[in-house]
């Protein structure tokens, strides 16, 4: 990750710590695991080795916003996570 997404990422752990919202990174996984999360536990999984490092700020913005508003409707999630990045 280039110093802007590190910083946009260290942004929105901590929207999601305010929303209490526990975020994990995994550092053995498998590549090709995406983010994950779990509204009813109000945690996001996060892979440390994703294959797609670049997307990692959109992907935690998309897993929170999961959490936040409980839903699975992709449209709607992609929408919710612009929305958080231009907010952040």
């Amino acid at each position: 990750m280039d110093k802007k997404e590190k910083t946009l990422v260290a942004k929105l752990e901590e929207y999601a710590e305010e929303n209490r919202i526990s975020c994990v990174w995994l550092d053995d996984a498998n590549p090709k695991y995406i983010p994950v999360s779990f509204p009813e536990d109000r945690v996001v999984f996060m892979n440390s080795n994703w294959e797609y490092q670049e997307l990692n700020s959109f992907a935690l913005a998309y897993e929170i916003e999961c959490v936040l508003h409980k839903s699975s409707l992709v449209k709607e999630l992609n929408a919710y996570a612009e929305e958080l990045i231009q907010a952040i």
